[in-house]
């Protein structure tokens, strides 16, 4: 049985280590009937280091006597390319940029991250080059590359060049400090210049051809003609599972570490397809695609313990989301993104923007729909359905609304009214015992709270959201919004999940009303009411519910009125 990859992003450890390598070697061949130049993004812990790893190891030249030991037992050691081990590689990763320190340390950074790698091209190449040594101390990244591009035409060599993270030390400006971003990537700024560096040796022939990833657009479109030859290739149909795991190359996974064995493994498949799946990057793809860092979580936990993890979502993808989520509070009011969450419908029709810079998500007419499709390069959006040109983005998964509700919690302040433990204990009597006392009573203390400004879009996707915001923090009931029946889609439906069954005596379904304060009556309570009863009545009527879970169904309404009144009624 082979190692698991977690956290491994070295394609020639892999290899040497006997780790398992899903193989994505056949999108060489791919890649390379493309134009030479060439970007693409993807979301968080979608593999893209690996790739760019393996894509090093196979143009390598000093890689050469050993390409059937790296590649033989793949697609491409098959079917191998003209281009295969025939260049100098020069790989370069911004992960590592600091970005809290003023300009000139980020510019300090930046010529430390490209000397080291220059210098460890030319130890690599050493033999391709004349023997003159040179020192590149002090020498800015800009003037290392006239360096590299001067010894490559002397020498009469050319380069691949990988570009990893390429706009992660611009994500950590935007956030503080968007005046200094746009000193560096702007008009003659340090980060347009570097680009331009590479836009010559590209034009002069020594840069063969160029691969780089990062997750937004933004720097691309703001770096303009410093970075004008790269060809967007995000949104490819035939590149759609270039990086992820589609499901045949899960049930690899699961049937190679025999999961099946100690879990059911219908169960297992269904719980990663609710949890990590549902990621799509072309309208006209089918297949959707599961996050490669969630499922070797997953599946290392539960090769180590033999059952699965009591936390099943990977605190590194959480911390990951966490920052990518500040980032795009940024660029447009708590608003935008809440509505998004509470509403929990698809977001559109839109076209997705393959390029806008920072100024286009501030102002502008496009800019709301250039916000979106930022949600949707970071994984926080993904396509569901079409229409025409246009595409409808929705939540990807569970583990996303569990990111979103998150952000919630803190949006609202939920923890400066209660402690967690509190409410952890206040929804273990309402799963346990059918003790809902405790819970409304947190529930309505949390209301109270809700500013003023809160409450000018309040309306009753706002009251789900603020009740499934004190599920989430107890993270044991299977929470879905809008479910869909026969009848309809009911608000809100708590299950028993795969992990904590025991955990859980009771399931619910309940319908929201919402009544604004001053439109409130009596005969208006009443009417809501009745309203909410008889399309809960309708949702329990159909068989998807009652045959979706072991566990007995309370049915319950809850109705708003204002913020500070809750009416709620378990139904017979």
């Amino acid at each position: 049985m082979k190692k698991i990859p977690y956290g491994e992003s070295n394609y020639k450890e892999i290899v040497n280590n006997n780790m398992y390598y899903i193989d994505k070697t056949n999108y060489i061949e791919i890649l390379e009937k493309m134009p030479r130049f060439q970007f693409f993004i993807r979301p968080r812990r979608f593999g893209k280091s690996l790739f760019l790893s393996m894509l090093e190891t196979y143009y390598d030249v000093a890689e050469k006597e050993n390409f059937e030991k790296y590649f033989g037992a793949l697609y491409i050691g098959k079917n191998k390319t003209e281009e295969a081990n025939k260049y100098l590689v020069l790989r370069l990763s911004f992960a590592g940029v600091v970005t809290d320190q003023g300009k000139e340390e980020i510019i300090k950074s930046i010529d430390q991250t490209v000397r080291s790698s220059v210098r460890v091209c030319f130890d690599r190449y050493s033999s391709f080059f004349d023997r003159v040594k040179f020192n590149l101390d002090n020498i800015s990244a800009i003037n290392i590359f006239k360096i590299l591009k001067e010894k490559l035409n002397k020498n009469n060599q050319k380069i691949i060049l990988l570009i990893d993270e390429y706009d992660n030390f611009a994500n950590g400006l935007m956030i503080k400090d968007d005046h200094m971003y746009k000193e560096l990537v702007q008009t003659d700024g340090y980060i347009k210049s570097f680009y331009k560096e590479i836009k010559e040796g590209t034009a002069e022939g020594v840069i063969a051809r160029v691969f780089i990833t990062g997750v937004s657009p933004i720097l691309l479109d703001d770096l303009t003609s410093g970075a004008n030859i790269f060809e967007n290739l995000t949104n490819e149909y035939i590149l759609n599972s270039m990086m992820g795991v589609t499901e045949k190359e899960l049930e690899e996974i699961v049937a190679h570490y025999q999961l099946g064995d100690f879990v059911d493994r219908n169960d297992l498949m269904d719980m990663m397809k609710d949890l990590y799946n549902g990621y799509k990057f072309n309208s006209k793809n089918t297949e959707t695609i599961y996050n490669t860092g969630m499922i070797l979580y997953l599946t290392n936990k539960m090769n180590i313990n033999k059952e699965y993890p009591d936390n099943m979502l990977d605190d590194n993808i959480k911390t990951d989301y966490g920052k990518i989520r500040v980032l795009a509070q940024i660029f447009e009011s708590k608003d935008e993104l809440r509505s998004i969450i509470e509403e929990d419908k698809l977001v559109g029709p839109i076209e997705i923007k393959s390029r806008f810079g920072i100024d286009k998500l501030y102002k502008g007419t496009e800019k709301d729909e250039n916000f979106i499709s930022l949600l949707y390069y970071l994984g926080l959006l993904t396509i569901k359905a079409t229409s025409g040109k246009s595409v409808y983005l929705g939540i990807p998964n569970y583990s996303v609304k569990i990111m979103y509700w998150e952000y919630l919690y803190k949006t609202y302040e939920i923890g400066l009214t209660k402690k967690m433990s509190d409410i952890k204990l206040a929804v273990e009597k309402m799963r346990k015992d059918a003790n809902v006392k405790e819970i409304m009573e947190i529930y309505k203390e949390v209301r109270k709270e809700l500013s003023n400004r809160d409450l000018t879009f309040y309306n009753e996707m706002t009251s789900k959201a603020i009740f499934i915001t004190l599920l989430f923090v107890d993270g044991i009931y299977m929470l879905e919004s809008e479910k869909e029946t026969r009848n309809g889609y009911s608000d809100l439906y708590l299950k028993e999940g795969v992990t904590y069954k025991e955990e859980v005596n009771f399931r619910y379904m309940l319908e929201f009303k919402h009544i604004k304060e001053g439109d409130y009556t009596k005969e208006k309570l009443e009417q809501k009411k009745k309203e909410a009863t008889e399309q809960l009545k309708k949702y329990i009527d159909d068989y998807k519910i009652k045959e979706d879970g072991e566990k007995p169904l309370k049915k319950m309404i809850l109705i708003t009125i204002g913020k500070n009144d809750t009416f709620y009624q378990e139904l017979n």
